[in-house]
């Protein structure tokens, strides 16, 4: 008789992972559930050491010391002609510095602390009638189109409207602003084609131009914005003002973190709407109901997947030795669906307790400085949306696929019928 039951799947091989995978990159949970459960703490086959447990992530988030921010270049690397290219492009601007992202204490925390001045809850919070505003005709927009990219129509619009206001970039320039900050993103935990990696350079080189004219323009006439702020920013009379390539570093790092994220996590809980019948009805009947949609959003989707690690000194972790010069991926992804720390991972379920002990803004002295203001523009776009629109279906649920990065984890576009 012939044995017709399924051959149990191989055993999961960590050095066969690649997060470069175009199949990883769709739906990277089985993968990383499989991580989590035969080695948190894994050598890939990208050559990256990937941290999968929420225990574990958070030891290394606590010890920078060790797991330093000065990595560099969030990206997969270039070479050859393509490499020599770029360095001729970046020539003509102004160097990388690191500032917060790829920066440690005490450097890291002068930059943290003035540049933290613009996101206090007290400045953010005076924000929202304005976020609100931005939502509501976007919100109506739809509603009127009948059938949108929620992506194009929505989730970029609104926060690159506020980000550019937060930075004083006149509304014609504002498509710009989304460029550029594609063109940083592309290639973070991607393997981008190398054309596209020339263009993207070529766009960093234009942003250089544009904000560092702006910077001398708030010298010269200050406003009340944030590239005001920056020329301005000082914590005693004794201390330097903020270099020119300092503040670009800075603001290249606020676009990013300011829009890519917030676009991510709008869109992905707009699937969730589409899909998830209930959950809309809920938001319908309790404009409350946005908070807990917005925090189980950033624990449930986690826009930012993981940040890279560079280990400074041989050291142990998890039982699992890492020698210096390690890169180290902390994935806050998986760590945010850890069954040892959050009952049923799996679900999304808004309003679950211990809801904020998430990693979506990672943790310690690079807590995420824009948390309150992505906070504030998700509960504002949901209640905005829901008070706009009565129903909102997926137009094309076949179609969906995911942009080709393992650190930003977004829809490339989300087609929806809205009436």
């Amino acid at each position: 008789m012939t044995d017709t039951s399924p051959s149990p799947a191989p055993p999961f091989d960590p050095a066969a992972f690649s997060p470069f995978d175009p199949a990883f990159q769709q739906d990277p949970h089985p993968a990383y559930a499989a991580l989590r459960g035969t080695a948190p703490v894994a050598l890939t086959a990208a050559g990256m050491w990937f941290v999968t447990s929420r225990a574990l992530a958070s030891e290394a988030l606590a010890r920078p010391e060790v797991f330093s921010s000065r990595f560099g270049v969030p990206q997969s690397p270039a070479s050859g002609a393509t490499l020599a290219r770029i360095e001729e492009i970046q020539a003509r601007g102004w160097p990388e510095v690191p500032t917060m992202l790829t920066e440690d204490p005490p450097a890291q925390t002068r930059y943290r602390r003035l540049v933290s001045r613009a996101f206090t809850r007290r400045s953010v919070g005076a924000m929202e009638p304005e976020i609100r505003r931005i939502a509501a005709g976007l919100a109506g927009e739809l509603a009127a189109a009948g059938t949108a990219d929620f992506v194009t129509g929505f989730a970029v619009p609104l926060p690159v409207r506020v980000i550019g206001r937060m930075l004083g970039v006149p509304e014609e320039r504002l498509p710009d602003v989304k460029r550029w900050s594609d063109d940083f993103a592309v290639t973070i935990g991607a393997d981008t084609p190398d054309e596209r990696r020339i263009e993207a350079a070529e766009g960093v080189l234009e942003f250089q131009r544009y904000f560092a004219g702006l910077l001398e323009e708030r010298r010269a006439e200050p406003r009340e914005d944030l590239v005001t702020g920056l020329v301005r920013a000082h914590l005693g009379e004794d201390e330097t003002p903020l270099s020119t390539a300092e503040n670009l570093s800075i603001i290249q790092q606020i676009l990013v973190a300011g829009n890519e994220t917030t676009t991510k996590l709008l869109t992905g809980l707009a699937h969730l709407l589409a899909t998830e019948p209930e959950l809309w009805k809920a938001l319908r009947a309790d404009p409350g109901y946005a908070e807990g949609l917005a925090e189980e959003g950033l624990r449930f989707l986690t826009p930012v997947q993981g940040m890279f690690r560079l280990v400074t000194t041989p050291t142990v972790l998890g039982g699992v030795e890492l020698p210096a010069g390690a890169m180290v991926v902390l994935s806050y992804a998986a760590a945010n669906r850890d069954g040892e720390h959050f009952e049923a991972p799996e679900e999304f379920r808004p309003g679950r307790s211990r809801a904020r002990d998430h990693l979506a803004f990672g943790w310690g002295v690079h807590h995420c400085l824009g948390a309150p203001l992505a906070r504030l523009e998700t509960v504002a776009a949901l209640q905005e949306l829901a008070r706009a629109v009565t129903s909102i279906e997926l137009a094309d649920p076949a179609g969906l696929e995911y942009e080709p990065s393992f650190l930003l984890r977004g829809l490339k576009r989300l087609p929806v019928t809205v009436a």
